[in-house]
C-alpha cells in the first residue's frame, strides 16, 4: 500500500504564441518558480532526428564495409548506388 498523503503529479503546462511574444521568458520564469523541467519540442525533435540520421551513417558504413569512396577524375566523390531490396516492387 502506498504511503500518505500521496504526491500528486507534476503540472504540464502548454504555452502557445506567436514568435517574439516572450514565450520563452515566461516558460523560463515558471519553471525558476516551480521548479519544473522544460521541454522544447524543437529542440527534442531536431536531437532525434540528428541521432537517427548518425545511426544511418553508422549502419551504412558497417553495411558498405569500410571501403574507400569511389573518386572520379575530377576528384569528386562519385555516389553509391544503394542495392534495391529484391521484394520491393517498383511498380
Amino acid at each position: 500500500m502506498a504511503a500518505l498523503p500521496l504526491q500528486p503529479p507534476p503540472p504540464k503546462i502548454m504555452i502557445i504564441g506567436t514568435k517574439g511574444s516572450g514565450i520563452t521568458t515566461q516558460i523560463k520564469k515558471l519553471c525558476e518558480k516551480y521548479k519544473l523541467d522544460d521541454l522544447c519540442l524543437k529542440e527534442a525533435f531536431h536531437s532525434k532526428m540528428n541521432e537517427e540520421k548518425e545511426k544511418r551513417a553508422r549502419r551504412k558504413l558497417l553495411d558498405r564495409g569500410f571501403k574507400p569512396p569511389v573518386v572520379d577524375e575530377e576528384g569528386n566523390i562519385v555516389p553509391e548506388e544503394e542495392e534495391a531490396d529484391e521484394e520491393f516492387d517498383k511498380e
